[in-house]
């Protein structure tokens, strides 16, 4: 049962660009939500367990003041006297918290190594088949049929009327999603993930192929034409090989050099690819401004670089599908940050940015935990999606927030694991997390595994 709702979950994240595509008699809007309805359905079928409860509030301790500000001041800003209309609100409140619930939903499904083993098969099924489409789009032209991005109010839109690289001609491909904004979140979040949960598989098979898919989706990253992407993926799957210990051991080196023959054949095989995001990074006045957003990450410099109204327009004003209820502002904005201002004002928008910051924090404490315990490839995930916390798009892009908080759920998992008995209900703990133990495992080269034994509870 576990293994069909996270099958149904990944699906619904991943495939509802296919839907929007090739089934134009379901509206929109009932793909969009499908995934929201499959995580609600999983939280009231599998209750988040004690542990894990106590886990989450541990991980995040410090911060719960600032979500619940956020919830409460996005609450108040439905009925801000700029708000135009309340049924997007509420799709804004659903954008801003709702996915919170996803990795305590995810890491109790994945308590039980059989079916952990089975939603990693699920996800690297996954990404192998973006990864396949993804190819196959960009050495089709920009207008062909595979290259359409969907269809809206009856128009069909492809590629070629909404993406591409104008130094080659190629469509810049959204695989399986609405649009390229899905693909490049998924390029982003998922190899590093792969990887993580390859590295620390007992199971030789799941761990190869684990390691297969990690470079069959990094390979594809430059076809989406985003300089980002190519950029923080590189510097994410290294991170995560360096913290995994990669980088030091035969394994690491063999792993290293498989990258490079994947990223060597994908060059030689798709030229443009290549070509097309450096010509991008050629454009010195777009790429300025990408750094410019960069720093506008940086609450002090948010508040004096962007304009904002002071009160805010409401919550949800700012969200993309504002077109379809024919609602237009004084304010448009592309950064999430000048999206939380624009909809919160100051108060809010450092509401908001401060619980995007536990995030970070939790995932750094979860990190610290794992490596102590000799989890190398999940802490290795930890640290990795620390690091994308910040960038990432967590509110008013859905794919990046189901992904990431989906792979937020398999690093809890594995804290959960780790910590297993040994955090009591007090919020005051502070102990040390033994270490377990280690065995040298010969299908990696020497790369060290933890052994099956349960941590011993501490005194």
């Amino acid at each position: 049962m576990q293994t069909l709702w996270f099958i149904i979950l990944i699906s619904a994240i991943c495939l509802e660009g296919l839907g929007r595509r090739y089934l134009p008699g379901i509206p929109p809007v009932a793909f969009y939500f499908f995934k929201d309805v499959v995580l609600l359905v999983g939280y009231l079928r599998f209750r988040p367990a004690a542990p894990i409860r106590r886990t989450m509030r541990y991980l995040f301790r410090g911060f719960e003041v600032f979500w619940i500000g956020g919830f409460f001041w996005t609450t108040i800003e439905l009925f801000n006297p700029a708000h135009q209309s309340f049924v997007l609100g509420l799709i804004g409140m659903r954008a801003y918290w709702f996915w919170w619930l996803a990795p305590a939903v995810i890491a109790g499904v994945l308590q039980n190594r059989k079916q952990k083993e089975r939603a990693i098969y699920a996800l690297l099924t996954m990404a192998i088949g973006v990864a396949v489409l993804a190819a196959v789009q960009f050495a089709s032209p920009a207008d062909s049929n595979i290259n359409l991005y969907s269809i809206q109010d009856g128009e069909e839109v492809y590629a070629a009327d909404m993406a591409t690289v104008a130094s080659t001609g190629r469509a810049r491909v959204s695989s399986t999603f609405t649009f390229l904004s899905g693909f490049v979140a998924f390029t982003l979040a998922v190899p590093a993930l792969l990887l993580s949960l390859g590295l620390d598989s007992q199971n030789p098979r799941l761990r190869k192929l684990a390691l297969a898919a990690t470079l069959a989706t990094a390979a594809v990253i430059p076809m989406s034409g985003s300089r980002g992407a190519v950029v923080l993926g590189a510097a994410v799957l290294l991170l995560t090989m360096w913290t995994a210990g990669l980088l030091f051991t035969r394994v690491g080196r063999r792993v290293l050099m498989g990258a490079i023959v994947a990223v060597v054949l994908s060059v030689i095989a798709f030229p443009d690819a290549l070509l097309g995001v450096q010509s991008r990074f050629d454009n010195a006045e777009e790429t300025a401004g990408r750094f410019k957003e960069v720093a506008n990450l940086i609450p002090p410099v948010a508040l004096i670089a962007l304009d904002y109204p002071m009160l805010g327009i409401g919550t949800g004003m700012q969200q993309n599908g504002r077109s379809s209820f024919r609602i237009s502002t004084n304010w448009d904005t592309e950064s999430e940050l000048g999206r939380y201002l624009v909809e919160l004002g100051p108060i809010g928008f450092l509401f908001c940015w401060m619980a995007k910051f536990g995030l970070m924090v939790a995932l750094l404490r979860s990190y610290s935990i794992l490596k102590r315990a000799g989890r190398r490839g999940s802490s290795g995930a930890a640290l990795s999606y620390a690091a994308m916390t910040m960038v990432g798009n967590l509110t008013f892009d859905h794919n990046w927030q189901a992904l990431y908080f989906m792979g937020c759920g398999f690093v809890l998992a594995e804290v959960v694991d780790v910590l297993r008995g040994t955090v009591p209900a007090a919020t005051g703990f502070a102990l040390p997390v033994p270490p377990r133990p280690e065995i040298p495992s010969p299908a990696l080269g020497g790369l060290a595994q933890r052994a099956d034994e349960p941590a011993s509870n501490m005194t």
